[in-house]
């Protein structure tokens, strides 16, 4: 049974995901995130040595803004397309800043729906995850029938099972949506905000898939009643149990222990079942895991005990990762071990673990000295940055 538990916590809002009654995520959303968020946004500077200049759309700080990665949708009259201080673009937040980094911008404008992702490519895509060759024709005729010319999608994976009426319904919706903003963009003034995401806590229902949720607990009226609407319209025929918290004795978050929870996720070191640990520590440049032996008692086969301390170590690194919202490059010393095949169970268990984690996530390579090289995209701040604000 999955388990998503939604509550406010300081000036956030959190949530706890457990799979099998097993904390696996915390995500920490911020009232002041501006991701996915479109605006009217005017160059404030250009930096030529690294091709990238900065976009003021009205926040604290200027969003990055690469000029080679990005097809510039200018607002402001213009006889070529090279940017300048003071040209008028259409941009949508990809990044929330992170640490001394600034927010990140993108003209690469995109709507997230339950069934698939509405962007400006002109492209459709297929999950992956839907095998079926002929399922997959279907899907792509289904999009392009609907789709005007200007704009793509990604079809999610829950499309493989689901209506195509109701899929056909949202692509629909999310085209008119994106149609509409950038008809408002050509007469709305510079800082303009066009397009605020829906709360962090309904995009969990998208990511996770509610094919992946069973339940929802929430001591909150107005985020129970945001799920009761959300889940009410995207589907007559869900099988989440929504509950709305009301013991007056016990907190939400007493109740699943959240405060230790928090607590841990500043703690370099994690003991492991086995009695060996991690110590994880954040640099300002990568994440470095170092597996530890401890107190895990040793058996005559030293080599499948050093196994099933790797393993046990690389399962729970994952869930770390997600815990504490860890991402860019991360590296991880495991204890050494001869046998190659070895090496190789542990490499397929981190794959088939990050392939679990909603933030992108993959293995890179084993370096020369045995170091794991993975990377996780940074999307939000780590959650132990967010909490030292409060």
């Amino acid at each position: 049974m999955n388990k998503l538990v939604v509550t406010r916590y300081n000036n956030c809002i959190l949530q706890a995901f457990y799979e099998n009654n097993r904390l696996m995520e915390l995500i920490l959303d911020e009232n002041d995130s501006v991701l996915e968020s479109i605006y009217i946004g005017k160059v404030s500077s250009i930096v030529n040595n690294i091709n990238a200049c900065f976009i003021d759309y009205g926040g604290d700080k200027p969003c990055y803004y690469s000029i080679t990665d990005n097809k510039h949708i200018f607002l402001n009259k213009k006889k070529n397309s090279t940017i300048n201080v003071g040209d008028e673009l259409l941009i949508q937040i990809s990044r929330d800043a992170v640490k001394t980094k600034n927010p990140v911008a993108s003209s690469e404008l995109l709507l997230r729906g339950e069934y698939c992702i509405l962007n400006l490519t002109g492209q459709i895509g297929i999950s992956s995850k839907i095998t079926s060759s002929s399922r997959r024709n279907e899907l792509k005729k289904l999009a392009a029938s609907i789709l005007p010319d200007n704009m793509g999608c990604i079809i999610r994976t829950i499309c493989q099972e689901s209506d195509n009426d109701t899929i056909a319904k949202e692509i629909k919706y999310l085209s008119d949506k994106l149609s509409t903003i950038l008809e408002k963009a050509n007469t709305r003034t510079c800082f303009s905000c066009l397009y605020k995401r829906r709360p962090a806590y309904l995009d969990s229902l998208l990511l996770k898939s509610r094919t992946q949720i069973s339940e929802i607990i929430t001591d909150d009226e107005t985020i129970y009643n945001d799920f009761s609407e959300f889940i009410k319209n995207a589907d007559s025929d869900s099988n989440i149990n929504l509950t709305l918290y009301d013991d007056k004795l016990r907190s939400l978050i007493s109740a699943y222990d959240l405060n230790s929870e928090l607590i841990n996720i500043y703690k370099e070191k994690v003991w492991l079942k086995s009695g060996a640990y991690l110590v994880i520590q954040q640099t300002e440049a990568m994440v470095v895991v170092d597996v530890n032996t401890g107190k895990a008692i040793k058996n005559k086969e030293m080599e499948n005990h050093l196994l099933n301390v790797n393993t046990e170590a690389a399962i729970e690194t994952c869930r770390q990762l997600r815990l504490r919202n860890l991402s860019g490059i991360i590296m991880i010393d495991f204890i050494n071990m001869k046998n190659p095949a070895n090496v190789d169970l542990i490499r397929d268990i981190l794959i088939k673990e990050l392939a679990k984690d909603f933030v992108p996530a993959k293995f890179v390579d084993i370096t020369k000295l045995g170091i794991v090289e993975l990377t996780r995209k940074k999307i939000r701040r780590p959650n132990h940055e967010i909490l030292s604000k409060y």
